[in-house]
């Protein structure tokens, strides 16, 4: 399998994006692409929209979401099993319950309690280790960086990498690069 798009956004996640589940699952089969994972921001509003126009596509549908943490990072996380999506599940809920509408929060104590069956990325700008590294430098990263890998160990947390053509972006990418390492 080649690329797979797992941090894609809908029209769920509000001036984040707008197209609709079904929209970015055609494109992404009309690209050849065998999987997409839908992550749109502090739900799992259009999962059930990607997967049944994945199922017909011949495309593999992955549930995700971005979980808005309570230092205002934004965490991606993708379910790997049933325990997973549990897990999401009861992180979603716990947060929607205490909160009004769009004030949500996960606490990290909370995500690292409810970490078993999902995979994290370290995210894009908005996630805690590149936030870090703007606000703080390589130190501040790096501690962002290990407060993730507690709650998800090394085998279910990966960097994530995005280009955008803008200046320090290289120094950020190399310092993700070798933080992987």
């Amino acid at each position: 399998m080649g690329y797979v798009e797992l941090h894609a956004r809908s029209a769920f996640s509000f001036l984040r994006a707008g197209s609709s589940p079904e929209a970015l699952v055609r494109a992404a089969a009309s690209q050849g692409l065998g999987a997409l994972a839908l992550c749109d921001r502090d739900g799992v509003y259009g999962a059930v929209r990607a997967y049944m126009t994945a199922k017909d596509s011949g495309l593999r549908s992955l549930v995700g979401c971005e979980l808005t943490m309570e230092d205002d990072s934004v965490v991606p996380v993708l379910v790997e099993t049933q325990a997973g999506y549990r897990s999401l599940s009861s992180l979603l809920t716990r947060m929607h319950l205490r909160s009004g509408k769009g004030e949500g929060r996960i606490l990290w104590e909370e995500l690292s309690e409810l970490a078993d069956g999902l995979v994290a990325l370290t995210g894009d700008e908005e996630g805690p280790v590149r936030r870090a590294w703007r606000d703080g430098g390589a130190r501040a990263a790096a501690e962002a960086g290990e407060r993730l890998r507690g709650a998800f160990g090394d085998k279910r947390l990966y960097v994530e990498v995005q280009r955008h053509a803008v200046r320090g972006e290289d120094y950020e990418l190399a310092f993700l690069r070798d933080w992987a390492r």
